[in-house]
């Protein structure tokens, strides 16, 4: 990745255009038949019953959290994210019951600050094991003004910033928006949600490819359904498209998971991404369709390599186990809009019901956000077996 040049602004595209024929092609590929052979068949198990309890561990009442991680001590850091519609601050940090405060301090969030030093507008977290945050900085303000996108590397045990990386300017394009992003094996993987893509990133400083441009993998197949399956609208009131928006990593760094935000769920080897001789064409057929799923708001992975799976449609979170046993685990109205979740090392999940579909960028324009918003806290490593 290259080093800190500011990219000249330019206006942005609305995020989530509605343009016809984006459209067409969305309600194309979404009438397409299913080709069962690309996925692996997954085993419905019962719903748990009863559902797993919540706790309502933390809230806000002016930000829209959709990205949450918890350090060993037990303080969040959470993201608002920028393209919602809501003005509203990058990171915070703070401990259950106690007022969040800008992470990894004031500067990085302050607008005062030089853009090539702060924190425009995050979109990604990453909290590996030992104590370091990755941080995907999309450069898109809330205004639509455009920064230069870079990955920061923090060390939360001293809430420094320890390296910044900027996306080369070949790997975007003009309307390219940075969504989403994993770091595995000296590389990160960055969707781009705006030209769906994947970049893959060597942070050893050995270059960067753009890879996969408008796989149909990556590239928004439907409407996103929202609660009471109803169709999401960007702020010009059309249909919201969102291309690739989720990701999650394996614990041993061999997988990637990933969607747009309408589903399904995919899966590719990440030794085929950063495997140069793999070509262009075998690349296109490499992501396995995982699984025929509903819109996630969010997707995270436990140390046994169990996915939790969060349906924005029905307010419920999914787990799909290793031995592909998949199981809901909870329904409750309070999820409303389950975003960006994180699990712990000893299995407490936690989950922000961010509520994405009442901000203008999703409610066609509308701010109906019910405040305040809330984090909820599941301890998935109590649950029972999953069985079919």
């Amino acid at each position: 990745m290259s080093s800190h040049d500011s990219a000249p602004s330019r206006p942005h595209r609305a995020r989530h255009a509605g343009v016809a024929c984006a459209l067409v092609g969305a309600l194309a590929l979404m009438n397409a038949p299913f080709d069962a052979r690309q996925a692996h068949a997954a085993k419905p198990a019962p719903p748990l019953n009863p559902s797993a309890p919540m706790d309502d561990v933390a809230t806000s009442a002016t930000a829209t959290w959709d990205r949450v991680v918890v350090l060993p001590d037990g303080r969040f850091i959470a993201q608002a994210p920028a393209w919602t519609g809501i003005k509203q601050g990058g990171l915070v940090i703070f401990a259950p019951g106690q007022h969040p405060t800008p992470y990894p301090d004031a500067a990085s969030n302050d607008p005062a600050t030089p853009a090539a030093q702060r924190l425009v507008a995050p979109a990604d977290l990453q909290l590996q094991a030992d104590g370091t945050l990755w941080v995907l900085d999309s450069g898109i303000a809330a205004d639509g003004t455009r920064a230069q996108p870079k990955v920061m590397r923090i060390d939360t045990r001293t809430a420094q910033v320890t390296a910044t990386w900027d996306v080369d300017a070949a790997s975007l394009r003009p309307d390219s928006h940075l969504s989403t992003m994993r770091v595995g094996n000296g590389h990160a993987y960055i969707g781009d949600e705006g030209v769906p893509a994947l970049i893959v990133a060597d942070l050893e400083g050995h270059g960067q490819r753009r890879l996969m441009e408008h796989n149909p993998a990556l590239t928004a197949g439907r409407p996103i359904l929202g609660p009471d399956a109803r169709v999401m609208k960007n702020a010009s009131g059309h249909t919201a498209i969102i291309n690739i928006s989720q990701m999650a990593i394996s614990p041993d760094g061999k997988w990637l998971y990933f969607e747009p935000l309408s589903g399904p769920i995919y899966k590719l080897g990440t030794d085929v991404l950063i495997d140069p001789k793999v070509t262009p064409i075998e690349l296109e057929d490499s992501p396995t369709l995982w699984y025929k799923s509903p819109p996630y708001g969010g997707i995270a992975v436990g140390a046994d390599g169990t996915l939790y799976l969060n349906d924005v449609s029905t307010s419920s979170i999914f787990r799909l186990t290793p031995k592909r046993i998949y199981q809901r685990i909870v329904t409750d109205p309070r999820l409303h809009w389950p975003a960006g979740s994180y699990v712990t090392p000893d299995g407490m999940m936690y989950v922000p019901a961010a509520q994405l579909d009442r901000t203008p960028a999703l409610n066609g324009g509308q701010m109906q956000v019910s405040w305040p918003v809330h984090v909820y806290r599941i301890n998935v490593a109590a649950l029972p077996e999953a069985k079919f």
